[in-house]
């Protein structure tokens, strides 16, 4: 296995100049067009034995191994960009206005790619598939994974398990892999509420309905919901983030809306919450005359993380990159994945994996104008990826 980590190093110039690449030309969610070929031609230029597009901006290459049949593992990365304008002033900045690789994308492309050249050098080595999925679209709702496990991305040949990875900024654990199982991220789930009541004169408040109160005391009993009826051994955050009514100091108005996201890493949680904001929007509605309508944006599920398969990468991070490079994540992530899909809607158990990649200059968050994460991080996601999926295939 430490062979992996070797061919990693070697390949890592042309796995940086990839993505270089891809970070200069950002394309959003269902427009990635230039990337998607890019992705195609080197699949070609590697040798890959089968590339299909369920949809136009989504690759998906097989790798069979030539010692025979075997199981079937598929490796993912996402490949789209943000709506954000670079603020990091790198030299391969992005050329695209208010286009930007904000969330390490191009890393995953460029490092699955380099996982790709590696298994067509080695497919004397194994039996079984390995099925690279390059997906499109998951910073944009509903997610391009729910989009090609409908197309059937994991049949033909059947996935047994699939991996993913995501680059993860920090401060001095570059090169190391984060893994936990159990719930990783959380679910998301937006809600815009709009109440419609009566407006009038700030004098005679007994003329109308008004909707900023009523949208007041929803509020306030939407925060109710993680502490009054969800189970306090349950993790659940709501926060409402915006809220609009009025425009005159002497005017009440008709209308006032908000909007928050709820999340927490017990999928059937979630359907609590609906039910309780069903709840809540009816009562209001009733006790101040207003209609309150709900407008609820279903997000991604929580991303839950295969004990066994857990296991499986751990054994594969030890053997290429050996046993200090682990870190034991204590809690999951606060964020939400669409790589979710890839187990939620199926019976193919997953397993999400941090790459930890520090950080050019001062630490940021993903989708910060500023996010620029090192380079030198990404020959261990390369020889990561490829032990695991070739762990895999062996056991």
């Amino acid at each position: 296995m430490k062979e992996i980590h070797k061919l990693a190093m070697e390949n890592s110039s042309e796995v940086i100049e990839l993505r270089r690449d891809i970070h200069k030309h950002p394309e959003i969610g269902r427009k990635e067009f230039r990337t998607a070929d890019l992705i195609r031609s080197k699949l070609e230029e590697y040798g890959v034995d089968q590339i299909d597009s369920p949809v136009p901006t989504a690759v998906i290459a097989l790798i069979h191994g030539n010692k025979g049949e075997g199981k079937c593992v598929a490796l993912r990365a996402d490949i789209d960009a943000l709506p954000v304008e670079e603020e990091t002033g790198l030299p391969y900045s992005s050329e695209v206005p208010g286009m930007m690789h904000a969330c390490g994308h191009d890393m995953h492309v460029a490092m699955l790619l380099g996982v790709a050249k590696i298994l067509c050098q080695k497919r004397e080595e194994f039996a079984g598939t390995v099925k690279l999925i390059f997906q499109h679209s998951e910073d944009t709702m509903p997610g391009g994974a729910k989009e090609l496990v409908e197309k059937g991305a994991l049949e033909n040949p059947q996935v047994d398990a699939i991996f993913g990875m995501h680059v993860y900024p920090d401060e001095d654990k570059v090169g190391k892999i984060g893994i936990h199982a159990g719930p990783l991220t959380t679910s998301v789930d937006i809600y815009n509420i709009t109440v419609k009541g009566k407006g009038g004169h700030g004098s005679e408040p007994h003329t109308t309905k008004d909707p900023i109160l009523a949208a007041c005391e929803m509020v306030t009993l939407l925060q109710q919901i993680p502490s009054r009826y969800i189970n306090p051994l349950e993790t659940v955050v709501f926060p409402i983030c915006t809220i609009q009514g009025g425009e005159a100091v002497n005017v009440i108005p008709s209308e006032a809306k908000f909007s928050g996201v709820a999340r927490t890493y017990n999928n059937a949680v979630r359907g609590q919450i609906k039910e309780q904001v069903t709840q809540i929007a009816e009562g209001v509605g009733t006790l101040s005359g207003c209609k309150v309508e709900v407008d609820h944006v279903v997000g991604y599920p929580a991303c839950y993380n295969d004990k066994a398969l857990i296991e499986t990468a751990e054994t594969a991070i030890e053997e290429v990159l050996g046993k200090d490079a682990i870190v034991q994540l204590e809690e999951p992530k606060a964020f939400s994945e669409d790589f979710s899909y890839f187990t939620e809607m199926s019976d193919v158990p997953g397993a999400y994996l941090l790459l930890f990649a520090g950080h050019e200059g001062d630490l940021v968050s993903l989708h910060n104008p500023k996010c620029a994460m090192k380079e030198e991080a990404m020959p261990a996601g390369v020889a990561v990826m490829t032990g695991t999926a070739l762990k895999f295939l062996q056991g």
